[in-house]
C-alpha cells in the first residue's frame, strides 16, 4: 500500500479511484446535490490556485468563519494543499473573540461566510495587523472593499490560472512536510481564556488511523455533519475521517434541521454530542404519555426484548433462540418502525462525545436497537483516545483505548494518554505546553478508573469536583446528567464548592414542558412567571427528589432556583458543543448562589 501522509494524499486516491462517487453532498432550494471525489479534489486545486493569487505561501495562517458547508471543507483543504496551517473560528464568536484567535495566531487570511461575519471583521480589521486578505462566501458587493475579495472571484481567478498552475497546487502538497503544523483549533475556554491547540498532517493521520480501525468505517457508509466543524469532534467525521475512509457526508442544515436531515439523508454513522441523545429521549419518554395502553404496553414489551438482547452481547454471550426471535418480532412490529422515524434505519455506527451520557439513556437506546458508542477524548489528542466497542459496550464507561494509544492513570486520578496522535502543543505558551505534555504523556484534565474488564469510566474534570464544607468530594456531572433526562429540563448546574449543601441552577425546556402541560390540558404559564410559578417548582421538585433518592446524603440537592433563560452559546455560557461553562455561570450568577446559603433564601 502506497504511504499517504495527509488527508490531501487520501483525496488525490479517492478521486482516481471513486472519482464519479459521491464524496459530499449539500441541500439547495429544497434538494439535495452530489458532489463526487473528483469535483472534491478539483475544487481544492482550483481554490489553492485563487489562494495563491492572493499572495499567500507556504507558512501563511488562514482562518475559516462559517457554519458547515462544503465551501468550508473545500477552502480548509486548499489553505492546506498550499502549505497554509488553518485556523476555524466558531461562526457563533463575537468579534472581540475573533480579534483574539486572528491576532493571536497571526492569521493573513480569513474566510468568512456572509455579510454577518464580515461585518465583524471589518470592526476588528485595524486590530489584526497579521490580516490581508477576507474571502467572502456569500454575497457579491464583496469585492468593494478594500482587502475583501468575493469567493466566487476567487475561484474565477482560481480557473483562470489554468491546468498548469493546479498541478502546481497538486505538486505543492507532495512538498509539505507530514510533521509539519496543518491547523491549530482553539479550545472552548470552560477553564479561561481560549488556548491554540497545534495538530500536525501526521496528528491528524494518526488519529484517523485509529478510528477507522475501531469503528470499521468503509467506503460505503455515509455522516450527516451538523455540530460546528469548528470543534474537533465534527471536523474527525466529518473531514478528516470521511477523507481518510472515502465516506459520503452530507451537510447538514444546522442543529434546529437535525431531525429532518436525518430523515433525508439516513447515515450510516452518525456522531452526536449528549445533550441530542437526551433530547430524542426525553421527547420519546413524554410522547409516550400519550399514546394508547396497548401501544405502551407494546413499546415497553418491545424495548425490554431489545434491552435483554444488547445486554447478553454486551457480555459476549450468544442471545438464545427464544430471544432472538422475540427480537426478531419485536424489531417488525416496533423497534425497526422507531428507528425509521428518526432517520436512524439505516444506521450502524451511533457515537456520542464531547461530554458524559448517562448510562440509563444509553441503555434505554438500545432497547431501540441503537448501540450508541460512547467515545473519549479533546482536541489536545485530536478528538478520540478511548471508544466503546460495539459487541461489548459498557454504559457508564467511555470504553477502552483505541489503537496506537496508551492511557494510564495517575496518582491523582488524572487520565494521561500518549500515541502519535498527540498534539504538537499550545501556540506561544510553552509554559502551558509543558505542564500538559509531560514525558510524552498528555495530562487531559480528567479524572477517571479503570474498571476490572479495562474499561475507563470519568468520573469529573479536576478542576470542576465539588468539595463540599465537611470534606466529601461530589461529581457535580453525574447529578445533572440525571437530571436533564427529565421531559421540561433542559440545563442543569450543580453548586456548592466549600458550602455546607449542594444547590442547582436550572433553565427550562420550552418545548418539553408544552407536551406536559398539553397532555393535562393545562396552558402553560408565561415566560416571566416560570421561575416562580408553583406548579413548575412542584414538578421541578419532584424530579429532585427522585434523584435524590439514589444519591448519598451530601450528594443531593437541597435548594434549586429556575433561571429566567436557557444558557446559549452567544452568551458565553455554553460552548459550541454545547458544555457548560461552569466558571462563566457561577461568576455570572453568584449574588443568586450566595443568596442559597443566607438564611433569607425561600
Amino acid at each position: 500500500m502506497i504511504e499517504r501522509p495527509t488527508l490531501l494524499h487520501h483525496l488525490f486516491a479517492h478521486a482516481q479511484q471513486q472519482h464519479d462517487v459521491a464524496a459530499l453532498r449539500y441541500k439547495a432550494k429544497g434538494t439535495w446535490h452530489d458532489i463526487t471525489w473528483e469535483g472534491y479534489k478539483q475544487r481544492v486545486l482550483v481554490a489553492g490556485a485563487g489562494l495563491r493569487t492572493l499572495g499567500l505561501q507556504p507558512g501563511d495562517m488562514a482562518a475559516v468563519l462559517s457554519t458547515n458547508r462544503t465551501e468550508w471543507l473545500v477552502g480548509d483543504l486548499a489553505c492546506l494543499a498550499i502549505g497554509c496551517p488553518t485556523v476555524p473560528i466558531y461562526p457563533s464568536s463575537i468579534a472581540p473573540q475573533v480579534q483574539y484567535i486572528l491576532e493571536h495566531s497571526g492569521c493573513k487570511a480569513v474566510i468568512a461566510e456572509d455579510a454577518g461575519q464580515l461585518h465583524k471583521l471589518l470592526e476588528i480589521r485595524d486590530a489584526c495587523p497579521n490580516l490581508e486578505h477576507i474571502i467572502v462566501l456569500e454575497g457579491d458587493d464583496a469585492s468593494n472593499q478594500d482587502g475583501v475579495v468575493a469567493w466566487a472571484d476567487l475561484i474565477k481567478r482560481g480557473d483562470d490560472a489554468g491546468p498548469e498552475a493546479w498541478a502546481s497546487v497538486e505538486a505543492q502538497v507532495e512538498a509539505n512536510d507530514p510533521a509539519a503544523l496543518a491547523t491549530i483549533v482553539y479550545t472552548s475556554g470552560t477553564t479561561g481564556p481560549p488556548k491554540g491547540a497545534m495538530i500536525s498532517h501526521r496528528n491528524m493521520m494518526a488519529m484517523a488511523e485509529s478510528l477507522a480501525a475501531a469503528l470499521e468505517a468503509g467506503d460505503n457508509d455515509s455522516s450527516l455533519s451538523f455540530l460546528p466543524l469548528s470543534h474537533i469532534a465534527e471536523r474527525l467525521q466529518g473531514e478528516i475521517m470521511a477523507i481518510r475512509v472515502g465516506y459520503t457526508v452530507n451537510m447538514g442544515e444546522g442543529l434546529e434541521h437535525v431531525a429532518a436531515n436525518l430523515v433525508e439523508t439516513e447515515p450510516t454513522i452518525l456522531v452526536c454530542v449528549p445533550r441530542l441523545w437526551e433530547k430524542y429521549y426525553s421527547r420519546i419518554t413524554s410522547g409516550l404519555q400519550d399514546a394508547p395502553d396497548l401501544r405502551k404496553k407494546l413499546f415497553g414489551w418491545a424495548t425490554d426484548v431489545g434491552k435483554a438482547l444488547a445486554h447478553q452481547r454486551s457480555l459476549g454471550n450468544k442471545p438464545s433462540v427464544t430471544l432472538k426471535m422475540q427480537y426478531d418480532v419485536a424489531d417488525r412490529l416496533v423497534l425497526s418502525k422507531v428507528r425509521k422515524k428518526l432517520g436512524m434505519a439505516r444506521g450502524r455506527r451511533f457515537i456520542s462525545g464531547a461530554a458524559p451520557l448517562s448510562a440509563d439513556v444509553g441503555v434505554f437506546f438500545a432497547g431501540l436497537g441503537i448501540s450508541i458508542q460512547e467515545v473519549y477524548g479533546q482536541t489536545e489528542c485530536v478528538g478520540v483516545c478511548t471508544f466503546n466497542p460495539l459487541d461489548k459496550p459498557k454504559y457508564g464507561t467511555v470504553g477502552i483505548p483505541v489503537e496506537g494509544q496508551e492511557i494510564k492513570i495517575a496518582e491523582d486520578g488524572e487520565i494521561l494518554v500518549k500515541g502519535d496522535n498527540v498534539f504538537m502543543g499550545y501556540l506561544k505558551q510553552p509554559e502551558a505546553t509543558a505542564e500538559t505534555i509531560v514525558d510524552g504523556w498528555l495530562h487531559t484534565g480528567d479524572v477517571g478508573e479503570f474498571d476490572a474488564g479495562g474499561y475507563v469510566k470519568i468520573t469529573d474534570r479536576k478542576k470542576d469536583i465539588i468539595v463540599t464544607a465537611g470534606g466529601k468530594n461530589v461529581s457535580p456531572q453525574n447529578i445533572e446528567n440525571r437530571l436533564k433526562q427529565y421531559a421540561g429540563m433542559s440545563q442543569v448546574v450543580v453548586v456548592g464548592d466549600k458550602r455546607k449543601f449542594l444547590s442547582a441552577l436550572v433553565t427550562l425546556d420550552e418545548e418539553g414542558l408544552e407536551e406536559l402541560y398539553d397532555r393535562d390540558d393545562r396552558k402553560v404559564p408565561p415566560a416571566d412567571a416560570r421561575p416562580t410559578d408553583d406548579g413548575i417548582r412542584a414538578l421541578l421538585q419532584g424530579y429532585i427528589d427522585e434523584v435524590n433518592g439514589g444519591l448519598a446524603s451530601y450528594e443531593t440537592l437541597k435548594k434549586f432556583v429556575i433561571l429566567p433563560e436557557d444558557f446559549t452559546v452567544e452568551s458565553g455560557e455554553l460552548t459550541p458543543s454545547l458544555k457548560v461553562k461552569r466558571r462563566v455561570i457561577q461568576r455570572t450568577h453568584e449574588a443568586l448562589i450566595d443568596s442559597f446559603y443566607s438564611e433569607k433564601f425561600a
